[in-house]
């Protein structure tokens, strides 16, 4: 039984909650991957305190409450604020010899042991709410102290230039704020963030980084601090300040460290107030070459065979943020040499590709990817990429180009390369057509890189010997993990690489497409060629080293 399970049985022990909605609290866990015990506060099934409690009970490590405790800035120093934010781990007071702690649960030993190594003192545990904890820690780190940090920062020069992102400030904007906009947008662009969530709560708004696909609490800011930070955004995105209730889309490009980056907005209204997404898009990492896309050997070869063709349709599918438009704009790229004419069709436009025309969406001048596509055939192109694939007619269209001489790209949403071809024929593409087009299928996931500066190796457990036996028929000895040090911010892992699944569409799998095959009957054709499927190309990862198995068992689960 995990840990999580006796947490629930615990609380149902304590008549806390009832079977049915520990049932449904583990229902919604396994499709969010959150916490249990948060799941079960945000339904309102139990209170913090309730939580706090049981976990109490459950590591015999005794619950501290926080409001009438002072915390010395130079308690807090003890260790590095980016550390104590993404572990949820707090200094709260110190003797000669050891250092107390306050932790949100699950307590993990090994942060434990990096306080004591950074500190060189013993360390006691205390449990904490999330809640005091937040409540705590921006009494120590406040956000007077953030701005203060921020415009020391700003005005420091830098190849004489100042170092900042927002460029267009509106008249009776804060000084303060527009610096903390700058320490926050450049702060996630450093720790190489994919997205920054301002999520308004009841009393604060709270500020998340998406680092290497997971979601870290970074910083809590007061209401009226993050409404003018929103409204800055906005107004550099171009969007309406005065609409808070519809949702609504914008983008500002700006240069940071003579880098360019493409800063996606989007708001929509919440219980609170209104949400704020800046999903960072770095021009550079966009576009990459192939050979560094995360492809196996054997992959790269089948890849390289089927961009190489004169025609056909060649589909990259996976859930957003997989990484599907790096995958396509690096193909095209790899095709872009002068020698044939290359037209995209985007929503948005992400990268701008020197000697490749590239075509913006715009619904409302009545360019969508069905009529843009079928005014692109017009173009005599010889090379097609669509930004994605969404309705049948669009796939008709695309469809009919790959059978009129053009190579098609384009991206799906997909859980994997197998149930592709299954769900065009569910849109309505006729199964003699589909089987005569699509050449292949490039499914895909990104996978955290495990941080090779902390890198080092331990022995496999039973369980995970037995699953690399069984999907790759091979024995292991050592595995590796991230144990977590300055360079990646002790989380183990630093950056993220592709996973990939690449079904070539061979003759036996064409003709079962236009016989109406099952899923099953697909995949089982498809693995007697020795396809490498999504997991086993995860797990030979990990075998390497690139990985860990905790990470291919949370992205795919075993």
């Amino acid at each position: 039984m995990n840990k999580e399970s006796r947490i629930g049985d615990l609380l149902i022990k304590l008549g806390k909650i009832t079977p049915k909605q520990l049932e449904e609290a583990l229902e919604e866990q396994k499709r969010t991957q959150e916490k249990l015990g948060e799941i079960l506060v945000n339904k309102g099934f139990i209170t913090p305190l309730d939580l706090s409690k049981v976990l109490e009970e459950q590591t015999n490590i005794p619950l501290i409450s926080l409001s009438n405790i002072e915390i010395g800035e130079d308690v807090c120093s003890l260790i590095p604020e980016s550390f104590i934010r993404i572990n949820k781990i707090l200094p709260i007071s110190k003797t000669s010899d050891t250092v107390e702690v306050a932790v949100v649960p699950p307590i993990n030993p090994q942060v434990l042991e990096d306080v004591k190594l950074m500190t060189g003192l013993k360390v006691k545990p205390y449990i904490v709410s999330d809640a005091e904890f937040e409540n705590a820690l921006n009494k120590v780190c406040s956000i007077e102290k953030k701005i203060s940090e921020t415009l020391s920062q700003v005005e420091k020069k830098k190849e004489g230039k100042e170092i900042r992102v927002i460029s267009t400030v509106p008249t009776g904007a804060e000084p303060v704020t527009v610096s903390l906009a700058n320490s926050i947008i450049s702060d996630a662009i450093n720790q190489n963030a994919s997205d920054i969530h301002l999520d308004p709560q009841e009393f604060y708004t709270q500020v998340r980084y998406r680092i290497d696909g997971i979601i870290y609490n970074m910083l809590t800011l007061p209401k009226d601090v993050a409404e003018s930070i929103t409204t800055l955004i906005k107004v550099n995105a171009n969007m309406d300040i005065a609409e808070r209730r519809r949702p609504q889309d914008g983008h500002f490009t700006a240069k940071y460290e003579d880098e360019f980056y493409d800063f996606r907005v989007g708001t929509m209204s919440s219980s609170f107030g209104e949400k704020l997404n800046i999903r960072i898009l770095s021009k550079r990492r966009l576009l990459m070459p192939l050979e560094r896309l995360g492809m196996l050997k054997e992959q790269f070869e089948v890849f390289l065979k089927l961009i190489k063709k004169p025609y056909g349709i060649i589909l990259v599918t996976g859930p957003t943020g997989s990484g599907k438009t790096t995958t396509l704009y690096s193909a095209i790229s790899t095709l872009n040499t002068g020698e044939k004419e290359i037209v995209t069709l985007e929503d948005p436009v992400e990268y701008d590709l020197p000697g490749i025309v590239q075509i913006q969406i715009n619904e409302e001048a009545g360019i969508t990817f069905a009529t843009g596509l079928r005014s692109i055939l017009r173009l005599d192109p010889d090379i097609i990429m669509v930004g994605e694939i969404r309705d049948l007619e669009t796939a008709k269209i695309a469809v009919e180009a790959s059978l009129t001489g053009h190579l098609v790209f384009a991206s799906m949403h997909t859980n994997d390369s197998f149930s592709t071809p299954i769900r065009l024929l569910n849109l309505g593409i006729e199964p003699y057509l589909l089987s005569s087009s699509l050449i292949g299928v490039i499914a895909q996931r990104l996978v955290r890189v495990i941080c090779p500066n902390c890198k080092e190796s331990y022995i496999p457990s039973e369980i995970e010997k037995r699953v690399f036996l069984k999907e790759l028929s091979t024995d292991v000895s050592e595995l590796y993990i991230g144990k977590g040090c300055s360079i990646c911010n002790n989380i183990g892992f630093r950056g993220r690489t592709g996973v990939f699944e690449i079904l070539e569409i061979n003759e036996n799998i064409a003709n079962m497409i236009g016989k109406l095959a099952p899923y099953e009957k697909i995949k089982e054709e498809a693995l007697k060629s020795k396809m490498i499927t999504l997991r086993q190309a995860a797990l030979v990862k990990a075998k390497e080293g690139t990985t860990t198995f905790s990470e291919v068992e949370r992205v795919f689960g075993l």
